[in-house]
């Protein structure tokens, strides 16, 4: 979305300032770390080449790790660049003041009929019912889940589903270590059981990883689907990847020997896989509470009322229908914006004047606006701010202790090329990184999210009118007396205005950089606003009391021209004072008469 500056300060700051420090601070000890891999690799090199380059390798992955964490974190502490277009639009803006309103379609949640339905069924569509087996069953557990905007809900979901999984395959875990441990598959069951264990730490891990990476802002846009195809996926696996390590075992000891195989699968009975395992369960239920913390405070605070003022009436006015458009248009609704930003026009008012028969027809227009969305602070606790920082700072020390392991790693690695280390050590440690890497991602990732969100407060307003209309003819000044003439056609309208204003409130996403506040805005509220309507209706009401339908003269030199005209005529009546006064009239009568056969 395009910055258009304005002079008038809409009031939104950066809400990652503190975050971006801690980010930034983590970025540059990992680039500490990168550094000294770099001098690692220069020492080494001297004994071995492929274990400096090895070095070399993984010094330069931590090196561009930091790079990039700190450059996040420092475009995290930079100015806020919002403009006046900010937020994102409920929908399509077709206001003539946008011009970049096309850059945001990308990005807008709704369409003008959706926001219409909303308004005058009095109904939330922003709520969508949880589809799935264990949506549905998260969103029983938790009912004001609901109410919570898209990002929120998929973090739950993303955590159950995490859960979910891991249950399922510790219990095909168990059911396989019962078969392998009790005989049932021979003497083979115990020999290939450490197998298995790695298998399932290293599905577990990638479980957990993924989770953390689909904690993202972008992709928070909707709520997918969480049926049990993910369940019964991870069920196949667990039962189907047991069985084909079975037979490749089976099939490696056919050929290259049963003593070389053997040799391999104890190199697996090293790792102590129960201990990572059992690391991973309770890392993930540690990180679960403390989501689950910031959860329910954000919980608390949903108010998810629908509502909305609302006026029907019909008026009998002497005006020209096209009038009371332009005023609707123009004046009424340009009257409610906000820091004289101009409304979110969501569906145009396009006017449609149709003559029926001669001098009657009808008439119809609607327009949906929305006045410029106010910044709403969140209702933040010391509870809720503790939770989040505490969750921030945790994951990032989280993460520093990742990198920290992959240097080690490195190191290791080196080390066995030398001859100095096993191989058994660099795989623990590899386990320890990528467990400490899931952990701190999904820490960092949800506290990012709960500094993200914003709230904005904001009119949205339904304006519909219909009606029909007549034309007759007035006239004053006929009398023979009379030296001006006026002469009037006059529009009488009957009018059916119908007006849905609801105060609602709407939740964002922010970022950093220049997409900062390119996000869906989600309606979580829908308040009525009694004072707004009747202040609509007082606009439209003292608009039309003061028409005039008679044409006057309001010129001074005009006035002074007719008042000199008049004095002639004065002059002239007292020449003839014979005529009587039923001759005046019956004068008047026949110039009246003339005027209508002859109107040229």
């Amino acid at each position: 979305m395009a910055f258009d500056y304005g002079s008038i300060d809409l009031g939104l700051k950066n809400p990652f300032k503190t975050e971006g420090k801690i980010t930034a601070a983590r970025g540059i000890i990992v680039i500490c770390l990168g550094a000294y891999g770099l001098f690692s690799a220069a020492k080494t090199v001297t004994h071995s080449t492929v274990a400096g380059w090895i070095m070399i390798l993984f010094a330069l992955a931590l090196l561009i790790s930091g790079l990039t964490t700190a450059y996040h974190g420092i475009s995290a502490t930079l100015k806020y660049f919002v403009g006046r277009n900010h937020p994102t639009s409920l929908a399509h803006n077709h206001s003539n003041t946008s011009e970049h309103a096309f850059q945001e379609n990308a990005y807008v949640a709704y369409s003008e009929e959706t926001i219409t339905d909303m308004l005058i069924g009095r109904k939330n569509t922003t709520f969508a019912e949880p589809t799935g087996f264990i949506a549905h069953a998260l969103h029983s557990i938790f009912p004001s889940l609901i109410y919570m905007p898209y990002p929120i809900r998929n973090l739950a979901q993303r955590l159950c589903a995490a859960w979910t999984n891991t249950i399922v395959a510790l219990l095909c875990y168990g059911f396989i270590a019962f078969i392998s441990l009790t005989g049932f598959i021979g003497s083979l069951g115990k020999q290939v059981f450490p197998v298995y264990s790695v298998v399932l730490t290293l599905g577990l891990l990638c479980m957990w990883i993924l989770t953390s990476l689909r904690l993202n802002r972008m992709s928070q846009t909707r709520v997918p689907r969480l049926s049990n195809i993910e369940f019964i996926r991870t069920l196949i696996a667990a039962v189907v990847l047991p069985i084909a390590i079975g037979l490749a075992l089976k099939l490696a000891m056919l050929v290259v020997g049963t003593t070389r195989v053997s040799h391999f699968i104890s190199y697996f009975a090293n790792l102590h896989n129960t201990m990572f395992i059992c690391a991973i369960i309770i890392g993930a239920a540690i990180v679960t509470i403390i989501v689950a913390l910031m959860l329910n405070k954000r919980l608390s605070l949903s108010n998810p009322n629908v509502e909305v003022s609302e006026l029907r009436e019909n008026w009998q006015e002497s005006v020209h229908p096209n009038e009371v458009f332009i005023n609707l248009d123009n004046l009424v609704m340009a009257n409610r914006r906000y820091k004289e930003v101009p409304n979110r026009v969501y569906k145009e008012l396009k006017p449609t004047l149709e003559e029926q028969v001669q001098a009657k027809g009808s008439f119809a227009g609607e327009t949906l606006q929305e006045v410029q969305p106010k910044y709403k602070a969140i209702e933040v606790d010391q509870a809720l701010d503790n939770t989040r920082m505490f969750s921030l700072i945790t994951g990032n020390l989280l993460l520093i202790g990742a990198a920290i392991t992959v240097l080690f790693a490195a190191l290791s690695i080196t080390s066995i090329v030398t001859g100095s280390h096993t191989a058994t050590k660099v795989t623990q440690l590899f386990f320890v990184a990528c467990i400490l890497k899931a952990l701190g991602s999904i820490l960092s990732n949800a506290s990012h999210l709960f500094f993200a969100e914003m709230l904005f407060e904001s009119n949205i307003i339904y304006l519909k009118v219909e009606g029909t209309f007549t034309e007759s003819k007035i006239s004053t000044g006929n009398s023979i007396h009379d030296s001006t003439r006026s002469e009037n056609i006059l529009v009488r309208s009957s009018l059916t205005p119908w007006i849905i204003v609801s105060r609602i409130i709407s939740s964002s996403f922010a970022s950093s950089g220049t997409n900062n506040l390119e996000h869906p805005r989600f309606i979580l509220e829908m308040h009525k606003n009694d004072r707004e309507l009747e202040s609509i209706r007082g606009d439209l009401v003292s608009f039309l009391k003061d028409r005039e339908s008679i044409a006057a003269i309001t010129s001074q030199r005009d006035l002074m021209n007719t008042s000199q005209i008049h004095e002639i005529n004065q002059q002239t009546r007292a020449s003839n004072m014979s005529i009587n006064h039923h001759d005046e009239e019956i004068g008047g009568y026949i110039h009246r008469e003339y005027e209508e056969k002859y109107p040229q």
